[in-house]
């Protein structure tokens, strides 16, 4: 089977481009869509008719650019980007607290030690028993 002839092929890819530029034919507006749509492999847009390729990737950037679905999706990305800057600022906040915590905590565990052993060194203090140790 022989390829059409290069006109041929260049009908097809501008008819396939206005075709997904314009709506009437579902699919991504990507170069391997339009090649696929145009009945033809893709190193005939890209090397063979690269005019088109570059018109129809330019036009359709400037559809991406104004599609609400692109909006959307950029608005989503926006408030998860300012979602993850709350998440860590709240993060920290909660390391700091965990820190200051556990040094309060060291602090207050070290001088109930020390009491501890101020008592069981003074003879006048008996040490208190738990009630399980009096029923043996």
């Amino acid at each position: 089977m022989t390829d059409p002839d290069p006109e041929t092929i260049r009908k097809a890819l501008r008819k396939a481009a206005d075709d997904l530029l314009e709506g009437r034919a579902a699919g991504p507006l990507t170069g391997v869509r339009l090649a696929e749509l145009a009945g033809v492999k893709r190193h005939r847009l890209t090397h063979d008719n690269p005019d088109i390729n570059t018109a129809f990737q330019q036009r359709a950037r400037e559809i991406n650019l104004s599609k609400p679905e692109v909006d959307r999706l950029r608005s989503q990305l926006a408030h998860e980007r300012e979602r993850g800057g709350r998440l860590a600022l709240e993060r920290d906040t909660l390391a700091r607290q965990l820190r200051n915590y556990a040094v309060a905590l060291l602090a207050v565990t070290e001088e109930r030690d020390r009491l501890l052993d101020r008592l069981r060194a003074s003879s006048k203090v008996t040490p208190l028993r738990r009630t399980d140790e009096l029923s043996e």
